[in-house]
């Protein structure tokens, strides 16, 4: 089953209605098994909650009866399309241990419910809107980051990509196992991307802007976390990404309004969570496989051959082109494949790390090879690339040696 990224639900005129206080429907018969109270509010909250609630990141809350009907058919599309929730990996092509995908019962529930006739369901089941989520995805972490200052979104900005640094001085070398993310202003943070610096480049690109962090300069390292809200986060264990003693975290933080949050100013300061790996710890390398920089014709390989035994970790690719699909393969010496990840129509809005259920090794003189499909006429995207790499399509491994055998 294909799962895809959501964009923003909903379609403009029912968006205009909304506002304007209300919506005009005609009768639609109650034909649907299920109702919002008992059965389509636990699916709304659990997979849905992290961003369509009051003051998230979602462009309406759907955590209420009142908040979610007016959207039923576009809800119902963006279901149809498989771009809700978003997880954009094609099961059974690769597997993962952070996937988000919609469960085949709870999507017929929702299609039921959207076509036929969208019931409340018993007064006296009314759920209680749930109260904002203001905790640690992962419990406590080992050192709290906050933002060094406050950053202010202006009122007349409606996207803009900001470096921030943030000092670690944690008393030594440290390795890291998990990055979690409390956003300062839930209802434009859109993305968070966490870098270790230990040249003082992004210390010297903040010292000549004059606001709060600052907005490039910053180039040729690739992101140890990357979050957006809803995003699970894996927490490693016996491997981490090196710390060194006295190195800055750079947050790259891409904050986005919608057309609820157009024309408001927001002040964020936005905190990182280190779950830090103790004792005997493997580091995670990370090569970056990036495709040719002019595409030709409809369809794009690129490769790249590892020249010890390593065992791969993770993928995060990222597509600045449009493109219909991209495929990643492992090519075994004996010239064998073993899938890795399928992705229809990426979406460079919503960059995601794929962490592995198993870490899968693979030998020396193995590679990895990336075929993508193009779209017809599929120019350039607008954002930033998270490496600062003018290739239009590169894919981020996280690997490491694989452990020495036993005597």
């Amino acid at each position: 089953m294909r799962r895809h990224t959501t964009g923003a639900l909903g379609l403009a005129a029912v968006a205009v209605m909304v506002l304007l206080g209300g919506i005009t429907r005609g009768h639609t018969p109650i034909a649907s098994r299920f109702n919002y109270n008992e059965h389509i509010f636990p699916i709304f909250e659990r997979q849905c909650g992290s961003c369509h609630v009051e003051g998230g990141v979602g462009p309406m809350s759907l955590l209420t009866y009142r908040e979610a009907y007016p959207w039923t058919q576009s809800i119902r599309e963006e279901i149809l399309g498989l771009r809700m929730p978003p997880w954009k990996a094609e099961d059974g092509f690769g597997s993962f241990s952070n996937g988000h995908v919609l469960p085949a019962h709870e999507m017929d529930m929702l299609l039921e419910w959207s076509a036929g006739g969208y019931p409340q369901g018993p007064r006296n089941l009314t759920p209680a809107a749930p109260p904002p989520d203001t905790g640690w995805t992962l419990g406590e972490p080992a050192a709290e980051l906050p933002l060094p200052e406050p950053f202010v979104f202006d009122a007349a900005a409606t996207e803009t990509v900001r470096y921030f640094v943030v000092p670690t001085d944690l008393g030594g070398d440290r390795w890291i196992s998990a990055v979690d993310v409390l956003p300062g202003s839930r209802a434009v943070v859109r993305h968070v991307s966490v870098y270790v610096d230990t040249s003082g480049r992004a210390r010297a690109a903040d010292a000549a802007d004059d606001g709060p962090g600052f907005a490039s300069g910053f180039e040729g390292t690739e992101p140890i976390a990357v979050w957006w809200p809803g995003q699970q986060i894996a927490r490693l264990d016996g491997i981490g990404y090196a710390l060194p003693a006295g190195a800055d975290l750079v947050a790259r933080i891409l904050y986005k309004k919608t057309w609820i949050t157009e024309g408001q100013e927001f002040t964020d300061q936005t905190r990182l969570g280190l779950h830090l790996a103790e004792g005997d710890v493997d580091a995670i390398e990370q090569t970056v496989v990036d495709s040719t920089p002019e595409p030709t014709g409809r369809e794009l390989t690129f490769s790249h051959v590892f020249d010890d035994e390593v065992t791969l970790l993770a993928l995060l690719p990222e597509v600045a082109v449009g493109a219909r699909e991209l495929q990643v393969e492992g090519v075994l010496p004996d010239g064998s494949r073993r899938p890795l990840l399928l992705i229809r129509e990426p979406d460079p809005a919503w960059p995601t790390r794929y962490w592995f259920e198993e870490p899968l090794d693979l030998p020396a003189g193995g590679a990895l090879q990336v075929t993508a499909t193009l779209q017809p006429g599929g120019g350039p995207g607008t954002l930033p690339s998270l490496f600062a790499s003018d290739a239009p399509m590169r894919v981020l491994v996280d690997h490491a040696a694989p452990p020495a055998p036993a005597n």
